[in-house]
């Protein structure tokens, strides 16, 4: 479900010396206050799952009532319910604002926020010269984001600067199941030996080409991809299996079912990703034990993984001769869908055929994590 955070700010001016002692400093030296202070208090509304998040708030400044850009003027630290924040009167008077606030998990932060070209996010630097990265492109389902834009008169009439924080990263997720023909017509594995179509499957290897490792805000204010990885983004997933069978659920591995109704279907998790704009491409490539064994059955008990030789099944999202690749929304699922005209994934070769298809999840909408 879709996590907002909702900043209000609400205060009333004191005199200085009643308040001196009061207020959440800024990380930078404090402009000077021309004997006067705006203190404002924020009131945390619907706060995300996770706990222990660090949440700094970035002010940006322009001369009141002009056109001019933005511009990075000073940070806070991270902000709690109660907390107060305090904003010189005569810049208040002079001043529109622009209130960023980026929120991650405390000692485990993901994204930095850079210039384009890379140096140290620092006072004087353009709002569209802002850069959120992700070195690595793999990102995490805690972190959140969202900026808001208020008149410094606004802020004196009104006194409530109202925040939205919304998850940064998208998720891609695979949904594997039988088919009785096409992916609209999705049934139940056949077999009663068979306990899902990733039986006889030991390693599952995830390649995220192309994966996003900086954003940027548009004209609009949508963060969108400002820099890719030059190198592939890898995930595996090793289920556990019986007797070489793959039951479902395996929730600490990633392993899900698609439909309860559908038996041995499959919906597996993949990575956190930032948005994408079509460019990401995916391989699964299945490492799976052959059904021949090849231990000439010398031996009196069952027969273990080291009778079999590994095998591998690779199939691309999309298909590699797509003129696109495949779209990550923030705080979205990406769904891929892989249609079986057989048990096993490990049969495509042999006696089947496979459809795939993405969407967003939700009747190709958009839908929220």
């Amino acid at each position: 479900m879709k996590r907002n955070i909702l900043y209000r700010i609400c205060g009333v001016l004191f005199s200085l010396s009643v308040l001196a002692a009061c207020g959440l400093e800024a990380q930078e030296e404090c402009l000077p206050c021309n004997g006067k202070l705006r203190y404002t208090e924020l009131r945390l509304e619907g706060t995300p799952s996770a706990a222990g998040l660090e949440a700094p708030l970035y002010l940006f400044r322009r001369a009141a009532g002009t056109q001019d850009g933005y511009l990075f003027d000073r940070s806070y630290t991270s902000i709690a319910d109660g907390e107060t924040l305090k904003l010189p009167l005569a810049e208040l008077k002079a001043s529109d604002y622009r209130f960023l606030m980026v929120a991650q998990p405390q000692g485990r932060e993901w994204l930095s926020l850079n210039t384009a070209a890379g140096t140290s996010f620092a006072p004087g630097v353009a709002w569209e010269d802002l850069r959120l990265e992700c070195a690595a492109g793999g990102a995490a389902p805690e972190g959140y984001g969202g900026f808001t834009d208020m008149s410094g008169e606004a802020i004196l009439r009104d006194g409530i600067i109202r925040l939205a924080l919304t998850r940064i990263a998208g998720q891609v997720l695979f949904d594997i199941f039988r088919t009785g023909g096409s992916l609209s017509q999705p049934e139940s594995i056949v077999s009663p030996d068979v306990k899902s179509v990733i039986d006889r499957v030991a390693r599952i290897e995830i390649t995220y080409e192309n994966p996003t490792t900086a954003l940027r805000f548009d004209e609009n204010g949508t963060l969108v991809p400002a820099a890719y990885a030059p190198e592939p983004l890898t995930q595996t997933i090793e289920p556990r299996a019986t007797d070489f069978r793959v039951a479902l659920p395996q929730a600490d591995r990633g392993l899900g079912v698609y439909d309860d109704g559908l038996r041995g279907s499959l919906r597996m998790e993949g990575a956190y990703l930032l948005p994408s704009d079509a460019q990401l491409r995916v391989k699964l490539r299945f490492s799976y034990y052959d059904t021949t064994p090849v231990c000439d059955n010398g031996h009196t008990e069952a027969h273990s993984p080291a009778c079999f030789p590994l095998r591998q099944v690779a199939l691309a999202l999309p298909a590699a001769d797509a003129g696109t690749g495949l779209p990550v929304g923030a705080d979205c699922y990406t769904v891929n869908r892989v249609g079986l005209r057989c048990d096993r994934i490990i049969d495509i070769p042999v006696g089947g055929g496979i459809e795939t298809n993405f969407d967003w999840q939700g009747n190709g909408k958009n839908a929220q994590l």
